[in-house]
């Protein structure tokens, strides 16, 4: 079973590739739920989403750390460590929508680097403690994959294509100069301490608008300017941030 050894995305705490025939009989523990996700302040979105995800959460943009690209990501808390929209029994919000990063756990996909010359590998991986032995496996005795691996696999595979699809998307922007920074600074109405998120990117409404002909119609042809203004408008959530956590 190959060890996986690079940075751990954000909310796992292990992982290791997935073999069909060393994790035959086994799939998702039934206990599985959102609670891995409870301190975490903000997940990773794909552009693909924004439209959904923009009634429910603020969309900001993040620089990677790794890459310095700027990504797109859900906001589900006003503090470090806060996710509003997991309750005590790990169970996420009814009637919000439910990232593909979160849905997608306890998967991913990680990026082998190249050795001598070698092309980079993809590697679907797992978190090893949230699977079990099952009546409904994912993978037979002989490895051979059971319908009930089609929905993950297809989730998957989406977003790894989707993934590419937003750092396009996401270095457009940045070339037509629109993102600029900002800080979300709530102050709670009933007093108390004051709460601010930094290193935090946005459109720049102003720029977007002065964009030239060329450019604009480029993001109406790649479906991207839907994405922009789904983003923008999804900035009025950061007042329903603030009231969820007035009233926990």
């Amino acid at each position: 079973m190959e060890q996986i050894s690079f940075q751990l995305p954000p909310g796992y705490s292990a992982l290791i590739a997935l073999d069909r025939h060393q994790h035959a009989g086994l799939s998702v523990r039934p206990d599985h739920n959102q609670a891995w996700s409870s301190k975490l302040n903000s997940v990773f979105l794909n552009a693909v989403e924004l439209a959904k995800a923009c009634a429910d959460y603020p969309i900001a943009f993040v620089r990677e750390s790794s890459s310095g690209e700027y990504l797109p990501v859900a906001l589900l808390g006003l503090r470090a460590h806060e996710n509003l929209f997991v309750d005590g029994k790990g169970q996420w919000k009814p009637g919000t929508y439910i990232p593909a990063y979160v849905r997608r756990h306890p998967f991913c996909i990680a990026v082998v680097p190249a050795v001598d010359g070698a092309e980079p590998r993809h590697l679907i991986c797992v978190q090893p403690d949230q699977l079990a032995p099952s009546a409904t496996p994912y993978f037979n005795a002989k490895g051979e994959a059971r319908a009930e691996w089609k929905p993950m696999q297809d989730l998957i595979e989406a977003m790894e294509n989707a993934r590419q699809q937003t750092r396009a998307f996401s270095r457009r922007l940045e070339a037509f100069g629109l993102f600029t920074p900002f800080d979300a600074l709530a102050l709670p109405s009933s007093g108390g301490q004051q709460m601010r998120l930094q290193g935090l990117h946005r459109v720049d409404e102003d720029r977007l608008n002065a964009l030239g002909a060329r450019e604009q119609k480029l993001l109406m042809r790649k479906g991207e300017l839907r994405a922009v203004y789904a983003h923008l408008l999804s900035l009025e959530n950061f007042g329903r941030l603030l009231d969820m956590t007035q009233s926990r």
